[in-house]
């Protein structure tokens, strides 16, 4: 018997029916991404197997005794607690055996000398460590520890209250206690949308040594083909059910449509056939023989064509002004913050035609460089030069660009003026906006509406370089496939920051990747450079055993350490020279008469003071820290 199931399952918002006489099951052990467009009725799903939503029509059987664990949007946490307090707390099975172990070993304590009692208190004791092991309550604090840091928290956020997280960190922080949880079944409503590239790797190997089942919604279709072995498509109301990953399904859909319109050719063939003939002898020697084959007709199950993967974003770029060969020339770059250095002497040249895409962490300095080359903030030493006759067309995650109280029509009017109501309408209708909502506010748009329209802007003002910053967020399936073939035929210069590692794939040619320590340019797409990097840490794996009995040298640091650590001393002797100068003037502050008479400012300067001279010996030993680090490389 499946876990959960659907028995010609309907259910309606108002008059608007979402899912129709819908049958389908989720087995233990089946891991299952459901697709579709955005509004075709995904997380009305997962809420009718929650139980949050129940069917207007039909029913929704569960196994007795199920743990269905959801990730949902808005998590609420006990407000005292640290992000690892939190994550445990749900782990209600293993804290009900350990409140058990606590009392049996008081009753153990206070039966000493009733020896029957002892010992038959001896025997439950023994049975409840075993339950206990088995579920884990040995290694709880350590498994837990290894999902906060598989998600992105380090050693110093899990002592942190909940109450300081952010929204990403929440939902991740959510994520980790619906893992521990170890749930039968398993509902994930893109997880993956607050992680780094990093963490979402490791959610994908969890996902995948997952013993329970799993129903996942994504858009993020190289995760969906490393974490499933099932998918579903919702369309038009109801599902279709394909075996296999993301990758296995296109294949498949791609053979079913190409049989069901072979079928319905076919059919139509012998349909004009038919009607030829009926229309010839339905009043002649043969009507008996016209009015069967109308009969037959009448009563025939039409094959349609089939239909289109949805009706998706026809994005699509027009002429545009050359631009010279070399596009962007960054020149020895470094960005600091306060102490800390993002990246330091970074150079890079982008030509036309050229694709690059950025990958690293989150708070790397990705989207920093993006913000130095669009002159919204400047490089603390180097150069940035834009080349000759370039155009910058540049999408920011935030869509900061779009007028909220504007209509969408006005909103594409404000690129080009002079577009007639006719054009922009036919503009707007490839983006999927049709009849009444070019009227409607932007404001009230969906985030995938508004990145639809972002887009639609931005291809209208016809740049030579695009710059996008996760150009992917809040798109389904069929938008991104749409951009992905617009890109594809665009002829200019591209510098792409995403964690889509699919879209990388198919528009980028070379990656800049952004490391704690370093930025190195990479030759290839995503999958190249996992490639070489998995078989890279296989080479550390294997390396120990060849050399079994001797010592490893510590790798040499990267000539990039040095250089970060030299900057790090730099600023900080600055810093330095700024405080004793400064201590210099409250000193001369304290000697003079005007001020030594006035007792508030005595004291005002005298605390001044002090807080300086602490600051400056502070300074001090980070520089001495710094130069020793220096020394020793």
């Amino acid at each position: 018997m499946p876990l959960a199931s659907f028995h010609n399952l309907s259910i309606y918002y108002g008059a608007h029916r979402i899912l129709h006489d819908v049958s389908w099951g989720i087995d233990t052990g089946h891991h299952v991404g459901l697709i579709g467009a955005n509004g075709a009725g995904k997380t009305t799903m997962l809420k009718l197997l929650t139980g949050e939503l129940s069917p207007d029509e039909g029913d929704l059987p569960r196994q007795t005794g199920i743990a269905i664990g959801y990730l949902t949007q808005d998590p609420q946490f006990t407000p005292g607690n640290t992000v690892l307090e939190e994550a445990i707390e749900g782990l209600d099975r293993i804290h009900t055996l350990e409140a058990q172990l606590r009392k049996t070993e008081q009753d153990m304590e206070a039966a000493q000398s009733d020896s029957e009692e002892a010992g038959r208190l001896l025997i439950r004791y023994g049975r409840l460590q075993e339950e206990y092991e088995q579920a884990g309550g040995y290694a709880y604090h350590h498994r837990a520890e290894a999902v906060l840091h598989g998600l992105g928290f380090s050693d110093a956020d899990l002592s942190l209250s909940v109450k300081v997280l952010s929204g990403g960190q929440k939902t991740r922080l959510s994520l980790a206690k619906l893992l521990l949880s170890d749930a039968d079944l398993l509902l994930l409503d893109e997880p993956e949308s607050h992680l780094d590239m990093a963490a979402t790797e490791w959610l994908e190997h969890y996902i995948n040594n997952y013993a329970g089942a799993v129903l996942l919604v994504s858009h993020d279709r190289y995760f969906l083909d490393r974490t499933v072995n099932q998918i579903v498509e919702l369309e038009d109301q109801t599902i279709q059910r394909y075996e296999g990953n993301y990758s296995e399904f296109l294949t498949l859909k791609a053979e079913q449509i190409k049989t069901q319109q072979r079928l319905h050719t076919q059919q139509q063939k012998m349909i004009r056939h038919n009607e030829d003939f009926i229309r010839r002898n339905i009043a002649g020697q043969k009507t008996k023989q016209a009015q069967g084959r109308r009969n037959q007709l009448e009563r025939l199950t039409r094959i349609d064509l089939p239909k289109a993967a949805r009706r998706a974003a026809g994005l699509t770029f027009t002429s545009m002004n050359r631009s010279g060969e070399e596009v962007l020339i960054l020149d020895q770059i470094t960005k600091c913050y306060d102490n800390r250095i993002l990246f330091t002497d970074l150079s890079l040249i982008i030509r036309r035609g050229e694709r690059v895409g950025l990958i690293g962490p989150n708070g790397i300095g990705k989207t920093t460089l993006l913000r130095l080359i669009l002159n919204q903030e400047s490089a603390t030493d180097g150069t940035v030069q834009i080349g000759a006759s370039v155009e910058i067309g540049y999408y920011d995650q935030e869509r900061i660009s779009l007028t909220h109280d504007r209509s969408v029509l006005n909103e594409l009017w404000s690129v080009k003026p002079s577009m007639n109501e006719e054009t922009g309408r036919s503009i707007l209708g490839r983006f999927l906006f049709s009849e009444d909502d070019v009227f409607k506010q932007v404001g009230q748009l969906s985030g995938g509406e508004q990145a639809r329209l972002a887009l639609a802007k931005l291809m209208l003002k016809e740049p030579n370089f695009l710059i996008l910053d996760e150009p992917t967020n809040h798109l389904d399936i069929q938008s991104r496939q749409a951009l992905e073939q617009a890109l594809a035929t665009y002829p200019g210069a591209m510098l792409v920051v995403s964690h889509d590692r699919y879209f990388l794939d198919r528009v980028v040619d070379e990656l800049l990747v952004f490391e704690p320590d370093s930025v190195s340019r990479w030759p290839g797409n995503y999958s190249s450079y996992r490639a070489f990097k998995e078989e890279q840490a296989a080479a550390e794996q294997t390396l120990p055993n060849k050399t079994a009995g001797t010592k490893r040298r510590p790798a040499a640091p990267s000539a990039f350490k040095r250089k970060k650590q030299e900057k790090t001393a730099e600023m900080i002797e600055t810093a330095i020279h700024n405080k004793e100068a400064e201590l210099a003037q409250l000193e001369l502050d304290l000697n003079d008469e005007r001020i030594f008479t006035d007792q508030t400012k005595i004291i005002d300067i005298g605390n001044a003071y002090s807080k300086v001279k602490k600051e400056l010996e502070a300074l001090y030993k980070d520089w001495e820290v710094v130069t020793m680090e220096i020394e020793g490389l």
